[in-house]
């Protein structure tokens, strides 16, 4: 990951931008550090994680014994939209200001 300061990334915004469709690069302003991503790398980052929290909590439920036995596809995909929506109200994200 490439990194820069603010004033640098201002200066020099489309080349970080182009240097951001092959890998995240690193931007510091004071003691914040932020992330210039492709939007495509960020998608798949956030699928995984989600995919990880649903294997987590079945495993989890399955430990805890409070498996279930699901008849359709349908639903265990709303079970994993009901767990997905909490997970996401208590890690909500900060969005980019503009």
């Amino acid at each position: 990951m490439d990194n820069t300061n603010s004033r640098t990334f201002r200066t020099k915004l489309s080349e970080f931008f182009d240097m951001a469709t092959k890998k995240p690069v690193a931007i510091a302003r004071g003691s914040d550090r932020f992330v210039l991503m492709n939007e495509e790398e960020y998608l798949n980052l956030k699928d995984e994680v989600l995919s990880l929290q649903r294997n987590l909590i079945a495993m989890l439920e399955v430990r805890g014994g409070k498996s279930e036995t699901f008849n359709s596809k349908e639903q265990l995909s709303e079970m994993f939209d009901s767990v997905s929506a909490n997970v996401k109200k208590k890690h909500k994200v900060k969005k980019a200001a503009g």
